[in-house]
Formats: structure tokens, sequence, C-alpha cells
């Protein structure tokens, strides 16, 4: 798949998350979701936003050609994540949707300015936008039924 086809299918994921998030009344944003752990719809938003950033980086450094491939420890990332939520708790949804837009744009500018796209930055940016989408997509549905 080239780049054009995956910013497709990054582009049909997302909405299909987004939409799911529009389709929420703002005070089901901040509620905690049951399944899982306490976190909110606000903190999931931030928590993808975050990975963005990561993911722009890592696609800055593919095109400078100084990436290294180190996908870290399990434990590495539960605290990277536990770091993000923190941060997101002290968010208000304002800040979170200001942000979420922001990084977005900046993945997408860091992917659409790889001169080649190799297959270690394909298999970053599907799991960082597509699966990652996916991954999510049922907490945010839950959402209204908790």
């Amino acid at each position: 798949m080239d780049a054009q086809e995956l910013m497709q299918r990054e582009h049909e994921a997302w909405e299909a998350l987004r939409s799911e998030v529009d389709r929420l009344p703002a005070d089901l944003l901040e509620r905690p979701i049951g399944s899982h752990e306490g976190w909110t719809v606000k903190d999931v938003l931030w928590h993808i936003a975050h990975w963005w950033d990561d993911l722009a980086s890592m696609l800055d450094e593919m095109r400078a050609g100084t990436f290294v491939d180190d996908e870290g420890t399990d434990e590495e990332t539960d605290a990277e994540n536990a770091q993000v939520l923190a941060e997101s708790r002290g968010m208000s949804l304002a800040d979170v949707r200001r942000g979420v837009e922001a990084a977005r744009a900046r993945m997408l500018a860091a992917w659409t300015a790889l001169p080649e796209v190799r297959e270690i930055a394909r298999k970053w940016f599907v799991w960082e936008t597509i699966e990652h989408y996916e991954e999510h997509l049922p907490h945010v549905q839950g959402i209204a039924d908790a």
C-alpha cells in the first residue's frame, strides 16, 4: 500500500472514531469509561494526540536518517501512558481538542514530508493511527452505555 492509500485509510479510521466522539454530549467526554481503567474519552483523545506527536518525531527522524527503531518495553509504554493520563486530567476539554488538532496536523505533515515511505514508516504509521483508533473505538462507543 502506498503513502496516499495509507493516508486514505487513516482518514477513514479517524473519521469513524471522531464521529463517535462528536455524537457524545460534552459531559460524557469526561465520564470514566468503565472498561478502560477509569479513562475518559477526553483522556483517550489526549493519549492519541501524544502518540501522534511521537510518530511525527519518528517520521522526522526517518527523513533525517537518524531514526532508531526501538519499541521500548511494555513497562516503559505503561509509564508513558500514565504520564499522559496525568497530563490530560489537568487539561480542559477545549485544550485537549486544540491539542488533538495540532498533533494530527503535525503528524500528517511529517508523513507527507517523507521522500520515500519505507516499510518501517508504514509499520509505525499504521500502528499509531489506524490500529490505534481501532483499539480505542470500542471504548468511545461504550461510554454512552455506561
